[in-house]
């Protein structure tokens, strides 16, 4: 008999723990690249993110740079002029005054420059899902799809001041009757044959602005009201490129043509510029105003009311 030890078993022991590491070391790599991967996702979003905000902060330092250019012009030529005014005599006293335009001219742009600019983008996208957001419940509730502008202030007093309180009700059907604006205070009108739906329109607070910066009454007929409006949407408020319009005051009619519309698609509910135009007309002829989308490129909107005397001017065109 031999005294040799029997050394086989221990064998398979080994080669379990040498199996046992290496599924070890697999599943270690398996999730460790993953992990490398997030790692770096992460570091492109990063670095993206910071890409956008110096991109942001390169286009509002050119605005301020344009802005302030402007300023430095301004001055430049005040004080070319004041020079010339000195050496110059006999045209001194409206040299001096120009320099004194352009002087306090050139102050007033240089410190009243806007330190933050926000993108037309993110006004039409939080519009966009206030839009949706009521045509959702215009649909739920089972409304036409009328859109009538009510002013509720009826003396000049209340028209020249700063808060318009006017208001947009959407009708249950086309044959329901429009109430008075007394009525309108609640969101859901349930007054006899007058249902549908009130709410503050966009165009409200824009009518506002407009009247404090008027150097002259609001109008009260259709011409004068068309073309205020139309100064504060393109020269006020920049929402347009330019606008052109017809009135026709015998029929209760004005047909606007918007070019270059902000805010995307002027078919949705209560489109600012739609709403600042109806707004404005109904304060200014002091009557409810229906408005209806033609075209949406570009942007035409006709607006209609009761032709009862308000305007007894001739149809007229306008650009």
């Amino acid at each position: 008999m031999s005294n040799t030890p029997n050394t086989q078993p221990d064998s398979e022991p080994l080669a379990e723990s040498s199996d046992t590491d290496s599924d070890t070391e697999s599943l270690s790599n398996s999730t460790a690249e993953p992990s490398s991967q997030d790692t770096e996702l992460a570091a492109q979003v990063d670095l993206l993110a910071a890409e956008n905000r110096r991109l942001r902060e390169m286009v509002a330092a050119a605005q301020r740079s344009r802005y302030r250019g402007t300023a430095i012009a301004l001055c430049g030529v005040g004080l070319l002029c004041g020079l010339l005014g000195y050496f110059i005599p006999t045209g001194s006293t409206v040299l001096f005054a120009l320099a004194g335009t352009g002087v306090f001219g050139g102050v007033l742009t240089y410190f009243l420059t806007p330190e933050r600019f926000i993108s037309a983008d993110v006004g039409q996208r939080v519009y966009t899902a206030s839009a949706e957001s009521f045509e959702r419940l215009c649909s739920d509730l089972g409304l036409s799809d009328r859109r009538v502008y009510v002013p509720a202030a009826s003396n000049t007093e209340e028209r020249q001041s700063e808060s318009v309180d006017s208001w947009l009700f959407v009708p249950q059907d086309q044959e329901t009757p429009i109430p008075e604006s007394a009525k309108l205070d609640s969101a859901l009108v349930v007054d006899d044959d007058e249902r549908g739906l009130s709410v503050r329109p966009t165009g409200s607070r824009l009518f506002s602005a407009v009247t404090t910066s008027l150097t002259e009454p609001i109008g009260s007929t259709a011409e004068p009201l068309c073309a205020q409006l139309s100064d504060a949407l393109v020269e006020d408020f920049e929402l347009a490129q330019s606008v052109e319009y017809d009135t026709d005051p015998t029929d209760g009619r004005v047909s606007f043509r918007i070019l270059g519309a902000l805010y995307g698609d002027g078919s949705r509910f209560d489109h600012p510029i739609v709403s600042l135009l109806a707004v404005g007309l109904a304060t200014g002829l002091e009557t409810p105003v229906e408005t209806t989308i033609t075209a949406t490129d570009p942007l035409s909107v006709t607006l209609r009311w009761e032709p009862t005397a308000v305007d007894e001017d001739e149809p007229s065109e306008s650009s």
